[in-house]
């Protein structure tokens, strides 16, 4: 003889049943979406690029030519590049005016050769003859 239990059906139970899956379908879907949803877009690209260009057979001992700019809200831009290559690239967030110095620079030692520059970026590529800093 077989013996069957009658099943209850609480309100609690009701909505476990109910509460369990949907939750279950949340969180899958919150996982997924994560994985399916594109990059948040990147810092805007530069507006201007600045190619400051000297000569490479002037540099003498081997050292790096530095260009350090500021503009007007005091956002500083710096780069380096070793002499011998003959020209260096600095990207520009905005066109304006920019304020700064370029000089040689060796590790250890102090800078020297040092010019103080005022530079004009009117446009999305700016091309810069420099006298090579020694």
């Amino acid at each position: 003889m077989e013996t069957t239990t009658a099943v209850r059906i609480t309100p609690l139970s009701l909505v476990t049943w109910i509460a369990a899956p949907l939750a279950a379908t949340c969180v899958f879907w919150t996982c997924f979406g994560a994985c399916v949803m594109p990059p948040p877009p990147a810092d805007e690209p530069p507006q201007a690029r600045l190619v400051a260009a000297w000569d490479p057979l002037a540099c003498g001992e081997p050292h790096r030519v530095v260009v350090e700019l500021e503009d007007d809200a005091g956002v500083p831009l710096s780069v380096s590049a070793p002499c011998v290559l003959g020209s260096l690239t600095l990207d520009a967030p905005h066109l304006g005016i920019y304020h700064g110095r370029i000089y040689a620079w060796i590790l250890g030692e102090a800078i020297r050769s040092i010019a103080p520059v005022v530079l004009s970026i009117d446009a999305p590529i700016v091309q810069w003859v420099v006298p090579t800093p020694r």
